[in-house]
């Protein structure tokens, strides 16, 4: 009935908690880069495929999987993301009702440093999680689901780790664009991202949590143009 795509690329803390609250659907494909270590110690009742890929796109990376999907329901995230028990049940809900058709965009709940971030750009903001194959390609108004999906926080460290490999994998794909680092990608594009995420974004009332949350995505924008920088001159 359901089929899984999983986008990872080297989310070896988090990957097995995401499949194991993948319980519902019926078979699973991962896409992306992985550890093959990693990827043998995975286990699921049902079917599991890995597709390789360097691309880091998500849009692409969709458009080059969900044909493979063995079912017309689709449910789509990123590896560092489980679905709670009540999501996986309203999700069953929707695909075990004949009426339902469309797509289903979902909120998602971060517990960051022992606090949810009720605010932080979390307030608002939805992403794809369920998609109908007869759907993908029309532009439909995605429907809203009641429960959130939870984005995993394991500790401090581990989440920096992974905000580390995230900035190397953008700056690739700015140096594939000849993007070149000037002084306002070093200072004018962190300091903006801060402000976004806690003052536009309303992070400030997130407390002492926002303030470190907004601080290492800023962190993040400045070291994606560090690397970037760093590969202009074939320095490791």
């Amino acid at each position: 009935m359901i089929s899984a795509i999983v986008i990872s690329f080297y989310d070896h803390n988090y990957i097995k908690e995401c499949i194991s609250s993948l319980a519902f659907v019926d078979d699973i494909i991962i896409v992306g880069k992985i550890d093959s270590v990693v990827l043998s110690e995975i286990e699921h009742k049902n079917p599991v495929q890995f597709i390789e890929s360097e691309t880091l796109d998500f849009d692409f990376l969709f458009e080059k999987t969900y044909s493979k999907a063995s079912h017309d329901w689709i449910v789509v995230l990123e590896a560092n993301h489980c679905i709670p028990v009540q999501l996986a049940e309203e999700i069953t809900e929707i695909v075990l009702n004949t009426d339902s058709t469309g797509n289903y965009k979902v909120k998602t709940r971060f517990m960051f440093m022992g606090k949810f971030l009720k605010f932080s750009g979390y307030r608002s903001s939805y992403t794809p999680l369920i998609l109908h194959k007869k759907s993908i390609k029309n532009k439909i108004t995605s429907k809203k689901l009641k429960h959130s999906i939870e984005e995993l926080y394991l500790d401090f460290d581990r989440y920096s780790e992974r905000q580390t490999i995230k900035a190397k994998q953008k700056a690739q794909q700015l140096y594939i664009k000849n993007i070149q680092p000037n002084l306002f990608h070093f200072l004018g594009k962190p300091l903006w991202k801060l402000k976004k995420i806690f003052l536009l974004k309303l992070g400030f009332l997130d407390g002492k949590e926002g303030f470190v949350f907004a601080y290492l995505n800023a962190f993040k924008e400045f070291k994606t143009y560090l690397f970037l920088w760093l590969m202009y001159r074939n320095i490791e």
